[in-house]
């Protein structure tokens, strides 16, 4: 629990909310503005939920959970930052570049013209080394398909966007080469498995919307710096109560049951140490499962949070790799016909990288079912060898520490079918609201979804909303 914090357990507060992810930071926020009193309860000592770094002690050096990249189109997010007063710590591209490289180092880039959307990309397209005139023309076919395509008719949610794209013509290699290289990355997913309506999503949001909306940007400094402490500093500041350190354990209704199909009131959360924070209306910004966890079974069994139950999750590992000295020129690059998928140059990205002769790299691997549950020391064997064969420089290089990080848990599934499971931010149960990117932002798993999903859940408190 934070140090020196009266916490006031049983003085009440207008508004619980569970969970000091960018989901529960955001709803904290806009709860504040609207004139509420807020009280945050985080599990871990600090925020950022699924956003977070630490520092190695072996170099100094912040390290993030997870590679965490944000496009032009994540306009909630960027005013979240500049809530913060941290957008600086970000940077954005003025323009999306992004070298794409295959197993024998042949180089492409996508890269924005002075062209308007969505043509902005046609002359990097056309130069694009990974895919054949008769690739690029059915590509080019499928682009404009996606782009006059309504992704929300029912039918686009039954299949994957795998079937979409072979009924549009499209090969094996423009999947792999084109298609996966925008779905996978931003879906956690292979596009195999995606629904057809979120993969054409990022297609129509992502790519084709505007000249900018496909802009990278990423975090100068580790994660904690450059979202959980600036967050923890305002909301303190703003008069909300945090509770730090103490995991939720149980949320306890009126006399625990069920009365019919609605559920009765929240009358606390009880938390770990046997402490119970009392409040009028709550808000869970948890993980699907940690929110299925804390609840009364009876609650539990309620059809809302069974259909929640059925979302799956996927992973994500990132390799730091520290070198003796310089192997990669780009800040960062993407790889076609190799096992690797993203590569950063965290010495370059970060502003607090350590100087001098070394370098240190991410590699990062989304939709990592294949690899989570490999050995740490399997990983970094197979991938320092994949990183000599890609790179050079690499052969020659001594790689003087690793860190590999998984996390199982990493994003949920946009799987067929997935997006109806996705509640919105009311409940059967009166006072008790949904946040969270799992929840129905029409955004994938994202800090985007989070940012979203938080800013919907403060708005059904506020106008009193139910299921």
């Amino acid at each position: 629990m934070d140090a020196g914090l009266d916490t006031g357990l049983d003085a009440g507060a207008e508004v619980v909310i569970l969970g000091g992810g960018l989901a529960g930071i955001a709803a904290a926020l806009a709860l504040l503005d609207a004139g509420r009193r807020v009280t945050l309860v985080e599990a871990r000592q600090f925020l950022g939920g699924r956003a977070f770094s630490f520092t190695d002690a072996a170099t100094g050096q912040p390290v993030d959970n997870g590679q965490h990249v944000i496009v032009g189109c994540c306009d909630h997010f960027i005013r979240f930052l500049e809530r913060l007063g941290i957008r600086e710590r970000w940077h954005l591209q003025s323009g999306l570049r992004l070298s794409v490289f295959d197993r024998q180092g042949k180089a492409g880039l996508l890269a924005a013209s002075r062209l308007p959307a969505p043509c902005h990309l046609l002359p990097s397209f056309l130069a694009y080394p990974h895919l054949n005139a008769r690739d690029k023309a059915r590509a080019l076919f499928g682009l404009a398909q996606a782009r006059f395509t309504n992704r929300h008719h029912p039918h686009l949610e039954r299949i994957t966007f795998y079937q979409w794209l072979k009924e549009k013509g499209q090969s094996e290699r423009a999947i792999q080469n084109l298609w996966n290289l925008l779905v996978e990355p931003t879906l956690n997913d292979h596009v195999r498995d995606v629904s057809a309506a979120m993969g054409l999503m990022i297609v129509q949001d992502g790519m084709l919307q505007g000249r900018h909306s496909a802009d990278l940007g990423y975090p100068r400094d580790g994660l904690l710096p450059s979202i959980g402490a600036p967050a923890r500093k305002l909301l303190t500041a703003r008069g909300a109560r945090l509770i730090l350190g103490s995991p939720a354990r149980r949320l306890l209704l009126e006399s625990d049951s069920v009365a019919g199909p609605v559920a009765g009131s929240v009358t606390a959360i009880e938390l770990a140490s046997g402490e119970t924070v009392r409040g009028q209306e709550y808000v869970s910004a948890l993980p699907f499962n940690a929110l299925l966890s804390i609840l009364p079974p009876e609650a539990a069994a309620l059809p809302l949070f069974q259909d929640i139950r059925r979302l799956e999750w996927s992973p994500i590992v990132n390799i730091h790799l520290w070198y003796d000295r310089p192997v990669m020129a780009e800040e960062f690059c993407a790889f076609v016909d190799s096992p690797l998928q993203w590569v950063f140059n965290k010495s370059r990205l970060l502003e607090s990288a350590t100087a001098g002769g070394g370098q240190c790299l991410t590699v990062s691997l989304s939709a990592a079912a294949d690899y989570i549950d490999q050995s740490r020391e399997e990983l970094a064997r197979r991938f320092i060898a994949e990183m000599a064969e890609v790179f050079p420089a690499a052969r020659a290089a001594q790689v003087e520490r690793v860190i590999v990080v998984k996390q199982r848990e990493a994003t949920f599934r946009c799987l067929p079918g997935a997006n109806a499971l996705r509640p919105g931010p009311g409940t059967p149960i009166p006072n008790l609201f949904l946040a969270g990117e799992w929840t129905n932002t029409g955004w994938p798993s994202t800090m985007e979804g989070a940012v979203r999903s938080g800013y919907n859940a403060a708005q059904a408190v506020i106008q009193g909303q139910r299921q």
